[in-house]
């Protein structure tokens, strides 16, 4: 059936995605997958056919060609990312531009404006006109906002300021450490699914594939660790609580932007700490060849 095969293809995204852009081996990287699958976002576009996964995929893609240098082909998978969801994308091209990657937002660009001319012709004007009705009474439903930072606040100029801020927040961020592919793209996907004015469960696996390249790249303790009760806050919408999801994705926008100096104060504390146990080791050290001292009755060369 439509539904069994459409599951199949986010199941085989899942796994493509995985094998592009999950760190670590062996253990640790089937660990990654398994808790990937399990997740409820995840979960969620599986049971409805979601094409997020496949999303993730293409976005995932972007990144490993972006490595490589082949910018043409990242900016058409980031482009065909975008004509799939584009709240789930839409601010990982404006984050490569604003850290001077302008050809692969050039090559994104034409691939909308391709993607969007293939829209028109098929639909034709009046098809055009009543899709858009359409998506304006679907608007007005407001299941659509129960995922989005408007359940803060409510709706209105409370939501708007959140999420327009939390996309600001991520695209500095993303500036912040331009020199930093991973972290740009992953600022760029939780930019992305912050500032959403329309979302659901299966729109936070785009979260998922933040949290694969954050995991690849050297990142403070406390980026890295929050992410631990992330898989917990994201199980919770599957009953019905999109609370602990939203905070917990505000605390990681913020760990993220201010990674730098938090790796560096981890670091200063590191070196304290090294510090410490040399000095205390020279003092005991010290202690003990003034013990063979006295009991010897003379000076000991230790």
């Amino acid at each position: 059936s439509i539904a069994a095969a459409a599951t199949r293809a986010d199941l085989a995204s899942v796994v493509v995605a995985w094998a592009i852009a999950a760190p670590f081996s062996g253990l640790g990287r089937v660990a990654l997958l398994l808790t990937a699958v399990a997740i409820w976002p995840v979960h969620y576009s599986l049971i409805f056919g979601q094409p997020t996964p496949e999303v993730i995929a293409l976005a995932a893609a972007a990144w490993w060609l972006l490595e490589r240098d082949r910018v043409a082909l990242a900016g058409i998978a980031l482009a065909l990312a975008t004509g799939l969801k584009p709240q789930d994308v839409v601010l990982v091209p404006f984050a490569l531009l604003l850290t001077g990657r302008a050809r692969v937002f050039a090559w994104w660009a034409g691939g909308c404006v391709v993607l969007g001319l293939i829209f028109f012709a098929s639909l034709g004007v009046q098809g055009v006109v009543d899709f858009w009705n359409t998506t304006v009474v679907v608007e007005s439903y407001p299941g659509h906002k129960i995922m989005t930072l408007a359940s803060l606040f409510g709706p209105g100029l409370p939501a708007y300021a959140l999420e327009g801020g939390s996309a600001v927040l991520a695209l500095y961020g993303a500036w912040r450490h331009r020199s930093r592919l991973k972290l740009v793209i992953a600022l760029g996907l939780l930019g992305s699914v912050m500032s959403a004015v329309h979302a659901h469960e299966s729109d936070y696996c785009m979260v998922l594939l933040a949290a694969w390249l954050v995991l690849a790249t050297p990142i403070s303790a406390a980026a890295r660790f929050w992410l631990l009760p992330g898989v917990l806050a994201v199980q919770t919408m599957a009953i019905g609580l999109p609370l602990p999801t939203l905070l917990w994705e505000i605390v990681w926008l913020v760990l993220l932007v201010a990674e730098r100096p938090l790796r560096e104060a981890e670091n200063r504390n590191a070196k304290r700490q090294v510090r410490a146990g040399d000095q205390a080791g020279f003092q005991s050290e010290h202690t003990g060849q003034g013990a063979i001292q006295r009991t010897g009755g003379g000076e000991v060369e230790v």
